[in-house]
């Protein structure tokens, strides 16, 4: 491979697949149309030219590429800003983890906290009386919920159930048992959650969508929509007319930082169909504030991290510990950090979490 500054050279370097979940695509032309252009960018070009200075990429290094930046979360993740500091922590100790915070990641506290809220969900379908459904939250951990008052906000939510309510709500269930049981975590490997009912294939999409980090987990956002009871579904809603509010059930993620409150939502929308004279409400039936971000406290976070990156990279090692001693490989893998980093900040819902708009309301969890 030649070192000079052109499509082959790049499309053939490591530097080219550090963006594969960014607007800026691995190939040469990709990034246009998102006003990312590859072949004009100086920061780009200097990046490439690093690398081949380096006179070869170490295997350790290309893993943190493959596993870690090439497949940071553009949403940030809600454990943000841990995959960074991972990140930072693997330019360290010179190794790619074990295991990698990245999509469809989520811890079992996380996970036990959307099977109660789906639990709500599931006695609303089953005409369960609330005094049923209140005297079995009682006996669990109450996660530092009120869970009496959330039930009672499902139920007074969602209201009568009628066909189309209930199609609705027994996709949502679906949905969120399917990222109950396939989002991993250490000692988590699709084997822990919602062993007692077939929800798709379990192995997900490793070849057509990879593996988001942690191989051989596949991509599962698809394998979900294959299954015979959710095809059903998907035509029963459709044909009622709520296929927006399908997409928006579809389109949730348990590793969002407001995955919570995108839930709380749904639930809403689900409660205003075909109910006269609904408000357009925008309650916090799940008291799940706690759950996703203060994003005024996130914005500082970054703000202090990229100028932090920006002194360590001009040599100032006691900038920025995380990444340890400044050495060639270090200083050319944290200067991709910094641009990818960058990008998200312009175009993705990354942007969001940390950008001067916020995406919504904001919660209290803090860094």
């Amino acid at each position: 491979m030649g070192t000079a500054w052109s499509r082959e050279a790049y499309e053939g370097s490591v530097t080219s697949r550090c963006w594969s979940c960014t607007p800026a695509d691995a190939g040469w032309d990709e990034g246009r149309e998102h006003g990312f252009d590859v072949p004009t960018s100086a920061e780009l070009r200097a990046i490439f030219e690093e690398e081949m200075a380096l006179g070869g990429v170490p295997a350790w290094a290309r893993e943190v590429v493959d596993r870690m930046i090439g497949q940071l979360p553009m949403c940030g993740h809600y454990s943000f800003p841990g995959p960074v500091l991972d990140l930072c922590r693997a330019v360290r100790e010179q190794r790619c983890p074990e295991f990698v915070i990245s999509h469809y990641t989520a811890s079992p506290e996380r996970k036990r906290l959307l099977a109660t809220y789906i639990y709500c969900l599931d006695a609303w379908l089953e005409g369960a009386p609330p005094a049923e459904a209140e005297a079995e939250l009682a006996r669990r951990d109450d996660l530092g919920k009120r869970w009496s008052e959330i039930i009672a906000a499902v139920y007074t939510t969602l209201g009568e159930r009628t066909p189309r309510r209930a199609w609705l709500v027994r996709r949502l269930i679906h949905r969120q048992r399917w990222w109950l049981k396939t989002l991993i975590w250490p000692g988590d490997g699709r084997d822990q959650f919602a062993l007692d009912a077939y929800l798709g294939d379990v192995r997900g999409d490793a070849h057509e969508y990879g593996c988001y980090g942690n191989p051989p987990f596949g991509d599962p956002y698809f394998a979900e929509l294959r299954c015979a009871e959710v095809r059903e579904l998907t035509a029963q809603i459709r044909e009622a007319g709520d296929g927006p509010l399908l997409a928006h059930i579809e389109h949730s993620h348990l590793c969002a930082p407001k995955a919570f409150r995108h839930l709380e939502k749904t639930i809403l929308a689900i409660g205003r169909v075909a109910a006269e004279g609904a408000p357009d409400d925008d309650r916090p039936i799940l008291q799940c504030e706690d759950a996703y971000p203060d994003f005024g406290a996130f914005r500082k976070w970054y703000e202090r991290f990229m100028a932090a990156l920006a002194s360590w990279l001009d040599g100032d090692e006691d900038a920025l510990p995380e990444l340890g001693p400044v050495t060639p490989v270090g200083h050319w893998l944290a200067r991709v950090l910094r641009l990818k980093l960058q990008l998200y900040a312009e175009h993705n819902p990354f942007g969001r979490l940390v950008g001067a708009q916020p995406a919504g309301r904001s919660g209290t969890q803090t860094i």
